[in-house]
């Protein structure tokens, strides 16, 4: 199964969470002066989505604590590699409009379970500016446990241990 192609199919997912919460017709994302599924945001949302879904917990399972909260490090490392898509320090362009809105990869289903998921929990989120969302994520005590033990090794970051992300208490609100 190719993490990639399933994060990518997240994006998608993401875009229609953004268009639905602005009202925005799909072919207008690009230029939407709310678009700023930068990196950071992205990745974000990735790991709070993944964490509403022990399958997706399965399938994208290089969690890390890093500065920035946590980060799917293969994820992370493929960022610039994607087919229909660029995501970049600001906001994600769609480069295939045909190919992205046609796309479903295999197991898609756990994605599109996890975002479900993570909508309900907290509508709004896909509207939180990206250090808002990484300031969540340091709530979270899988990242302070894990980050604290990379800065006493002398690291920036650290493995997350899945069952930690699936027992502990989730925030996803950030009041």
């Amino acid at each position: 199964m190719n993490k990639i192609l399933l994060f990518e199919y997240f994006l998608k997912k993401l875009v229609e969470w953004h268009c639905d919460y602005y009202k925005l017709n799909i072919v207008d994302f690009n230029d939407h002066e709310y678009n700023n599924l930068s990196k950071l945001k992205v990745i974000k949302l990735h790991f709070f989505a993944c964490s509403t879904n022990e399958n997706a917990l399965d399938i994208f399972d290089d969690f890390h604590a890093m500065p920035y909260g946590h980060v799917e490090s293969e994820i992370y490392n493929h960022l610039d590699e994607l087919q229909f898509c660029s995501v970049t320090n600001n906001k994600m362009i769609i480069n295939n409009w045909v190919n992205f809105n046609n796309y479903l990869p295999e197991n898609h289903e756990v994605i599109d379970i996890s975002t479900s998921r993570l909508r309900n929990e907290n509508f709004s989120l896909i509207s939180i500016d990206p250090f808002e969302l990484v300031e969540l994520s340091h709530k979270w005590f899988s990242w302070r446990y894990n980050f604290q033990k990379a800065r006493q090794s002398g690291s920036y970051s650290r493995p997350i241990n899945r069952d930690l992300i699936i027992k502990e208490e989730k925030f996803y609100s950030v009041i």
